[in-house]
């Protein structure tokens, strides 16, 4: 997700992103000249983001030279023991950035993986760089911890309405309602889930951090009042026994 979040800032810090890596069997550049650069999408798809050449490589912090594609802007990636890359692009490939998706298949955990063992079928091929459209509110799903990497204008819109929301632990399905009535409307709310888990909810604070699922219930009109879409909650809290058999305390 690390690369996602890059990437959505600017190719430029994706860039500055890729040129660190781990050391050990598990660095990803290992025992290769080129990389091709996949950033994920929904379900099991990925972004291409860029092909490279390998033209070498050292330790930190035996040797502290900078890589070619380091920008001072983004500073120093990680001050423990890693590997440093000089890469380059490979200018055949520049045009389709941004444009192909492919299937990743189901071995989406593992993001360093060799294209000789994995077939990676193209699913699409835009006309130019694009981000998704917003789903619509009845539509919209996605999880807490990846609050931060929904596309820029997604994250306008979410940040413009307030309502009522839903959170469903993914291990036990328990529900949670709750509502987003501050200035940065549902966007704004969600962001405290993903910083600690719990957004200071009682029962949340209890538990084992989860990454709760997140969909919308209710969009609150531009004139409803805070304690209106407080009640509105509890309305929805009522319909769907989340104090009885979820996570709302009250």
């Amino acid at each position: 997700m690390r690369a996602l979040k890059a990437w959505r800032q600017s190719r430029a810090h994706l860039e500055h992103f890729i040129c660190y890596q781990r050391t050990g069997n598990r660095t990803p550049y290992r025992g290769a000249s080129e990389v091709f650069q996949f950033v994920p999408q929904s379900g099991a798809s990925a972004l291409f983001v860029g092909a490279y050449r390998i033209l070498d490589k050292w330790s930190f912090p035996e040797d502290t030279r900078q890589p070619i594609l380091h920008d001072p802007a983004f500073g120093e990636n990680d001050t423990h023991p890693h590997l440093r890359y000089d890469l380059e692009r490979i200018p055949s490939f520049e045009d389709l950035v941004g444009r192909v998706v492919i299937d990743w298949g189901g071995s989406t955990r593992a993001w360093s993986q060799w294209p000789k063992r994995q077939d990676k079928p193209i699913i699409e091929l835009r006309s130019c760089i694009q981000e998704a459209a917003f789903p619509g509110f009845s539509n919209f799903h996605s999880n807490v911890d990846e609050i931060e990497l929904l596309p820029e204008a997604w994250r306008g819109v979410l940040s413009s309405v307030r309502g009522v929301y839903l959170l469903v632990c993914p291990t036990s399905g328990e529900q949670y309602v709750g509502s987003a009535y501050g200035e940065d409307g549902f966007f704004g709310r969600w962001r405290a889930y993903g910083s600690n888990g719990h957004g200071g909810n009682l029962l949340l604070m209890s538990r084992a951090r989860s990454n709760y699922s997140v969909s919308i219930l209710e969009v609150a009109s531009p004139d409803m009042s805070a304690s209106d879409i407080i009640r509105r909650e509890g309305a929805w809290k009522t319909k769907l026994g989340s104090r009885a058999h979820g996570l709302n305390a009250n």
